[in-house]
């Protein structure tokens, strides 16, 4: 098993830390952190590289590119300690080309590629106490319309996204939904994170939602996987850049 880089990861890899050293620096983040936490224009950057479709395939106006991909832009954001949550977005491209039907693929994945549509998770609920099949949030069905009724807790920039993927309950098993942030029914308390980042309450009261998949466990674990991955590959370029820094402190120090 090869377990060297291709020429393509290496580009990405070197794109994305230019992009790092020269567009975001600590008097960068510094203000973004007194702002509030989430700067769309940074996130608009990140789209213009092609990271906001890295998971989205190219019949969609992404990059068609898998998880190692992921994970070496993920490192990279991690090295400049970037805020914009892209750990969400490729949660997003990911469940929705895995499980969405054509029709919504169609319709979000190109947006989400482009950088026009920031769609994140909206799953921890406070009873749930990290227990992924714990869900108060309920789903109601009317024709074919559906609607999400519930409260969901430490949405990521829950209040500058344009839509969530949210879990309800669905005839007693739990179902996956894509609710618009602008649809009826849907309040975002935002507010900053201990981290410099931004996260946000948002409760939906018969909300407008669009089904992705009946099988809303096994999307929601698989969302989750996703998102843990990224977490940890940004974790590794934290530590390798405070590494950087303190061996250079050290070595000039006197």
């Amino acid at each position: 098993m090869d377990f060297n880089f291709t020429d393509d990861q290496e580009q990405l890899r070197d794109a994305v830390r230019k992009w790092v050293d020269k567009g975001y620096d600590f008097e960068r983040r510094r203000a973004i952190v007194k702002a509030g936490g989430f700067d769309r224009a940074v996130y608009d950057e990140l789209a213009g590289l092609g990271l906001a479709g890295l998971y989205v395939s190219d019949d969609h106006g992404g990059m068609g590119m898998g998880p190692v991909e992921g994970m070496v832009a993920m490192e990279e954001l991690g090295r400049g300690l970037v805020l914009e949550p892209l750990g969400q977005t490729l949660i997003a491209s990911g469940i929705i080309g895995a499980y969405a039907p054509d029709a919504v693929k169609a319709a979000w994945l190109p947006r989400i590629a482009g950088g026009e549509a920031l769609v994140v998770l909206a799953y921890v609920e406070r009873a749930a106490r990290y227990k992924l099949d714990v869900c108060e949030t309920k789903a109601s069905r009317s024709g074919d319309a559906w609607t999400v009724t519930g409260a969901k807790s430490l949405v990521p920039a829950g209040d500058q996204a344009q839509a969530f993927l949210v879990p309800a309950v669905a005839d007693g098993k739990m179902a996956l939904f894509l609710v618009e942030r602008a649809a009826s029914g849907v309040k975002a308390r935002g507010y900053g994170t201990i981290d410099g980042g931004r996260a946000a309450e948002v409760t939906f009261a018969s909300s407008p939602a669009t089904l992705l998949t009946q099988d809303g466990l096994t999307a929601l674990e698989h969302a989750v996987d996703i998102g843990i991955a990224a977490s940890c590959a940004e974790a590794v370029g934290v530590l390798d850049k405070t590494m950087e820094l303190t061996a250079e402190y050290m070595n000039t120090r006197k």
